[in-house]
């Protein structure tokens, strides 16, 4: 059976993640589970010598969380998937200087992502090291501005007052926000709403059929930002995180 199970793998072992912490981490490819698959998942971590597993889980299936409880798997959060189709964005001014980052702009907003990120799962689960989850949103940025788009909105107090990180996937014509923040001292004042507007005017002019972004059920600022926009929830699911004893 375990061999069975291993031809065809039940999860994927990821590089990016495995490579940035430095042991190796896995996610599941199926949203539910059943005692066989469980069975398997875990032969299969086991197998890859995976130190983390993330397993995002049907949260309307009661057998699944159960399950996953069962098999030891930690609660973290429930994710939230918000979508904006291309006929309901607004037009919306952004904010005053809002423009593409260069690199000169790098080390800002990677200061920023450090201290920007800590309602995120990687900070709620207490095996990663908050130093290096910090670490994790700034090698994010840098990712981000060799692979995507970074904007950004100075600020007055600061040379950088926010950014926002945009994706365009071409093969299905999605526009997709990886990573939006605020200065502390720059916050309630309307500037990521700024930001959601200029970054909705790119994927416009880009021709993205719609926009999607993935945010925590506990970040409820994050929730009626998008939702004042116009974007509606279109998949949750439960966040698990299981870790297995260093071998």
């Amino acid at each position: 059976m375990i061999a069975a199970d291993l031809a065809t793998p039940p999860g994927i072992v990821l590089p990016w993640d495995s490579e940035f912490f430095g042991f190796r981490i896995g996610r599941l490819k199926s949203q539910r589970l059943t005692g066989m698959s469980l069975s398997s998942a875990l032969a299969w971590a086991n197998a890859e010598r995976l130190r983390c597993a993330y397993f995002f889980a049907d949260a309307e299936c009661p057998a699944t969380l159960a399950l996953a409880h069962e098999g030891g798997f930690k609660f973290i959060d429930v994710r939230m998937e918000l979508a904006l189709a291309k006929g309901q964005m607004p037009a919306l001014p952004p904010p005053t200087a809002f423009r593409l980052a260069v690199a000169q702009d790098l080390p800002a907003i990677a200061a920023l992502a450090r201290t920007a990120h800590q309602d995120t799962r990687f900070f709620k689960d207490c095996n990663f090291p908050a130093a290096k989850a910090a670490e994790m949103y700034a090698a994010w940025i840098h990712r981000d501005f060799r692979l995507h788009r970074i904007f950004v909105a100075p600020g007055t107090h600061t040379d950088i007052a926010g950014y926002i990180t945009c994706q365009h996937d071409k093969t299905m014509n999605i526009g997709q926000i990886g990573l939006i923040a605020v200065a502390a001292t720059q916050r309630r004042q309307g500037l990521g709403r700024g930001l959601l507007a200029g970054a909705l005017q790119w994927f416009r002019d880009s021709g993205c059929d719609a926009v999607r972004v993935i945010t925590q059920a506990s970040n409820v600022a994050a929730q009626r930002a998008y939702q004042s926009l116009g974007f509606r929830t279109a998949e949750t699911c439960a966040t698990f995180h299981r870790w297995f004893q260093s071998t």
